[in-house]
């Protein structure tokens, strides 16, 4: 799996959150720009057959939900608590997938592993542990903002860094379990024939 085709996924995420830090400007009419821009990016992606998974899905529907709240009605309620719903979408569709016995990277890993180690223990094994890394990192950011909103004398740059760590972290786990080679041909499961 390519680190940067899963990064691709979170591209909406990405642009929102570098848009928000541009210095200098009203930060309503910047959270309205990235959230504009991001469901922009998502909107391109589903028409581009992109989206693959649930939090590709969860993604374009946080983002609409957003638009609505943010861009159209400026919900300052919805605004103050933004933070967690971001952090918190993408940490509970992360377990969710988990749960379900689906975890999202299978769809990221499909496209750079030959189908007929799909249904390899080992195979299936690495993408519930790179899955777990990325929800532990969205948990990590979400308790994150539950404590900034707590103790708001925390600079915002002791949080941006946890963030950036726990992302940069899941990031190594991603690389690293991908680069090793694909399961031996004795693991590949073979399909039964009807």
């Amino acid at each position: 799996m390519s680190v940067w085709s899963l990064m691709l996924s979170f591209l909406p995420w990405i642009v929102f959150k570098v848009i928000l830090f541009i210095p200098g400007f009203d930060q309503v009419l910047m959270l309205k720009i990235g959230i504009t821009a991001a469901a922009s990016i998502c909107a391109y992606q589903t028409y581009k057959g992109l989206n693959k998974g649930i939090i590709a899905w969860g993604t374009m529907s946080f983002f609409t939900l957003s638009m609505i709240m943010v861009v159209g009605m400026t919900n300052i309620w919805y605004m103050f608590h933004l933070g967690i719903f971001s952090n918190g979408t993408l940490a509970l569709l992360t377990w969710l997938s988990i749960l379900s016995g689906n975890p999202f990277t299978l769809a990221y890993a499909k496209q750079s592993v030959d189908p007929k180690f799909w249904d390899s223990p080992r195979f299936i094994h690495k993408n519930y542990i790179i899955t777990a890394a990325w929800g532990l990192s969205f948990t990590i950011a979400l308790v994150d903002t539950l404590v900034r909103m707590h103790y708001p004398e925390i600079p915002w740059y002791v949080s941006e860094f946890i963030d950036d760590i726990s992302m940069v972290a899941a990031m190594c786990v991603t690389k690293h379990l991908s680069k090793h080679p694909q399961p031996s041909a004795a693991e590949a499961v073979t399909a039964p024939t009807p």
